[in-house]
């Protein structure tokens, strides 16, 4: 199993996520979608590379679709860095470019 670093950013992003849940669907809700996203986490240190390569941003990143969100992440041989988590929805070339030197370590 490989190690992973979870990044500033993808922090707030689960904290954002939580929050709107609860207010939205409430804390049962809320806390099952969470859990249910460290699960999907742990499965991604094991396996890697299986995400898709996300295409149109820099540097490349892969992605693994959790039920609404998309969870970005570099992967450099030894170690997951999940960047950012951000609902399908939401432009996701335009969320990093705003915070691209907290992509590179």
């Amino acid at each position: 199993m490989f190690e992973i670093e979870i990044r500033a950013e993808a922090s707030l992003d689960i904290a954002d996520i939580y929050a709107f849940s609860i207010e939205r669907f409430g804390r049962k809700v809320a806390q099952d979608y969470v859990d249910g996203l460290d699960v999907a986490l742990l499965r991604l240190v094991q396996y890697p590379e299986s995400g898709p390569v996300f295409e149109g941003v820099k540097p490349r990143l892969r992605e693994l679709i959790y039920r609404s969100h998309r969870v970005l992440y570099d992967f450099d041989g030894r170690t997951v860095a999940v960047i950012r988590i951000l609902h399908s929805a939401m432009n996701v070339p335009g969320r990093l470019r705003n915070q691209q030197r907290s992509i590179e370590p």
